[in-house]
C-alpha cells in the first residue's frame, strides 16, 4: 500500500508523539531526572554569591548602585518587572530596553533573582 506525501507526514507526527511520551514517562519510572523538566540555568548563573542585588526586588536606589546603571536604566528595569514578571535568571535583564551585553557583563557577577530560577524549577 503507497501513502500520501500527506498520510506519511502524519504517521511521522504521531510516531514522534508517541516516542516522546514513552520517554517521558520510561524517566519518570526510573531514577534518572524527568526530561520534560524546564531548562537549566545558564553556565555559571548558579555560582553567584550571595548578598549580590536581587533584580526581583531591588528597588530603584538598590539597582541604581550597580555600574551603568542609572535612574533611567534602574526604572526600566522596575517597569519591566512590573510588566513581565520576576527574571528567571540574571542574563534576563538583556530584554530591558537600554541594557546590552556589556552592560550585563559589566554587573552579572554583582546580581542574582534570589533564587527564584531553582524555585521554578522543580516541575517535571
Amino acid at each position: 500500500m503507497k501513502l500520501s506525501r500527506a498520510d506519511r507526514r502524519t504517521m511521522a507526527a504521531v510516531i514522534a508523539a508517541g516516542a516522546a511520551m514513552m520517554l517521558c514517562f520510561a524517566a519518570r519510572s526510573t531514577a534518572m531526572e524527568p526530561v520534560c523538566r524546564l531548562p537549566s540555568p545558564p553556565a555559571g548563573t548558579e555560582a553567584r554569591e550571595p548578598g549580590g542585588v536581587d533584580i526581583n526586588t531591588a528597588g530603584l536606589e538598590e539597582l541604581m548602585s550597580l555600574p551603568g546603571i542609572g535612574r533611567v536604566r534602574a526604572q526600566a528595569i522596575l517597569d519591566d518587572r512590573e510588566e513581565n514578571g520576576p527574571y528567571r535568571y540574571p542574563e534576563d535583564l538583556i530584554r530591558v530596553k537600554g541594557i546590552g551585553e556589556g552592560i550585563l557583563e559589566d554587573i552579572l557577577d554583582q546580581i542574582t533573582t534570589g533564587g527564584y530560577a531553582d524555585a521554578q524549577n522543580t516541575g517535571g
